[in-house]
């Protein structure tokens, strides 16, 4: 019998996304401080790089075998921290053909660019 790990949203009541925008909705205090949603992920919207758990809770937690679960620290695990406790980061966990330095490079020309995203 394989174990399988399903996405089960059964237990929120609502989706994940408008959760999180409760509180942390565009120009939130308690961030993001853009405009829009899409000027925080620099991705476009309706694409899992917009989804707020895509950064903020990255399937990088290993359950039984190779299964991935979200972890729970909702905080942004940059590609600098990869490189240094060798933890994965979401930059290159979904862009896959690319390397942590490129990720870094890429948020760092980010107008927005916060210290401890790049550390």
């Amino acid at each position: 019998m394989m174990f399988m790990a399903p996405d089960n949203y059964a237990q929120l009541r609502k989706p994940a996304d408008k959760l999180c925008l409760d509180c942390h909705g565009p120009m939130s205090p308690n961030g993001p401080r853009t405009a829009t949603l899409e000027q925080h992920t620099h991705h476009k919207a309706g694409t899992p790089g917009s989804q707020c758990i895509s950064c903020h809770m990255p399937k990088i937690e290993t359950t039984l075998a190779d299964v991935k679960v979200r972890a729970h620290t909702f905080a942004f695990i940059s590609p600098a921290m990869t490189d240094k406790y060798k933890i994965p980061n979401p930059c290159t966990s979904c862009h896959t053909d690319k390397s942590t330095a490129w990720a870094t490079e890429a948020l760092r020309h980010w107008p927005e660019r916060s210290p401890w995203r790049l550390d």
